[in-house]
């Protein structure tokens, strides 16, 4: 299902009134179609179940669990990557949670690093690189998934020289989510503080997009 629909449909839900909107009874039938009738219990209580897993069983959760969204080729919103692609500076280059390597094969470039497969498996709070590593890193559609924000953000700064450009969904808080999401940047400013340094902001529909020299 395209990222345009979906966003669509999150609008609409979100507008609900919260004790709808939070209410697991409301949110259990939909969880059920996205999950695709599968792991629904472990995707509604994901949020409070994450903290206390092992990496193992973390990935084992995203290996596992599937939904209607599985036949993007990204999540990333067309007009932020391609700001991101115009703003991209030469030299080596990392893509921390690469995914299905749809952001490589468009600039023809790079080494991907993501949790389950790329040419690197790794956490995005356990880069297994020596500090400035690369001239470029990018990180699309990731930090959200991540259970330590700040950790995550360190290491991305650690392994860049040059530039490091992010993007994230901007999305409220709630305590149901059709995602695997447990960081949320509602804002602008959200994403500015979680960065933790100075750095260009833009907003493309729901996706927010971070430029800065490490």
């Amino acid at each position: 299902m395209k990222t345009s629909i979906t966003n669509r449909i999150r609008a609409v839900i979100d507008a609900l009134p919260r004790f709808i909107r939070d209410a697991r009874w409301f949110n259990r039938p939909l969880f059920f179609v996205w999950f695709k009738g599968r792991h629904v219990r472990t995707a509604m209580d994901f949020k409070s179940l994450a903290p206390s897993m092992s990496n193992a069983e973390f990935c084992e959760v995203y290996r596992n669990v599937k939904t209607l969204a599985d036949d993007r080729a990204t999540d990333t919103n067309a007009e932020a990557m391609a700001f991101a692609i115009s703003r991209l500076e030469e030299g080596t280059l990392l893509d921390v949670g690469c995914g299905r390597r749809f952001f490589l094969n468009k600039v023809g470039r790079g080494v991907g690093c993501d949790l389950l497969g790329g040419d690197v498996i790794a956490l995005a709070e356990r880069l297994p690189f020596s500090d400035k590593s690369f001239d470029v890193v990018t990180c699309f559609h990731t930090l959200e998934h991540t259970r330590d924000l700040p950790r995550a953000v360190a290491e991305l700064r650690r392994v860049a020289r040059k530039q490091l450009i992010v993007i994230v969904p901007r999305q409220k808080r709630l305590r149901y989510t059709f995602d695997l999401h447990l960081q949320f940047f509602e804002t602008p400013e959200a994403l500015a503080a979680a960065m933790g340094a100075p750095g260009e902001i833009r907003q493309f529909s729901q996706d927010l997009v971070y430029i800065s020299r490490p």
